[in-house]
């Protein structure tokens, strides 16, 4: 059922966040459009306070694949969910994980403030181009809010 695999996904993020050596919090309070947060450590691993706040969503139903370019997309059904992630002080990520297991991650608010010309048109729907969420991925966008990307 959607719950079961809602809460598979929830612990892999938890296992793979803490296995990259990062906090990782759930949102207990009513859903608003994010459920969790990762708090990056720095070099001694101590909290920096900078984070990433993430939407998550388990199952193939979430994305539909576009005849004409093959692009996946993702429905944002309620609105004030595309406005509100688009508010966030820290950047916010949609991880998806499909019947196969496989994990991926985009950042959607930097997205969305694109797409919507800074908020001024709404935007019904995501070009999902998610990148596999792993441990090395978390690391990778810590090394990026901390501003240690070497890339």
């Amino acid at each position: 059922d959607s719950e079961s695999k809602e809460r598979a996904l929830v612990g892999e993020v938890i296992s793979t966040v803490a296995l990259a050596g990062q906090i990782c919090r759930e949102t207990t309070v009513s859903d608003h459009g994010i459920d969790m947060e990762i708090e990056f450590k720095d070099d001694n691993n101590k909290a920096t306070g900078k984070m990433l706040f993430l939407q998550l969503k388990s199952g193939d139903s979430y994305l539909r694949t576009r005849k004409r370019d093959g692009s996946e997309l993702f429905k944002i059904k309620k609105a004030r969910h595309a406005e509100y992630w688009q508010k966030q002080a820290f950047p916010v990520m949609l991880v998806i994980r499909d019947s196969e297991g496989e994990v991926r991650w985009m950042r959607i608010d930097d997205y969305l403030r694109r797409e919507s010309e800074e908020g001024k048109k709404p935007v019904k729907q995501i070009v999902f181009d998610g990148k596999r969420f792993d441990v090395m991925s978390v690391r990778r966008w810590r090394d990026k809010v901390l501003g240690q990307d070497l890339l």
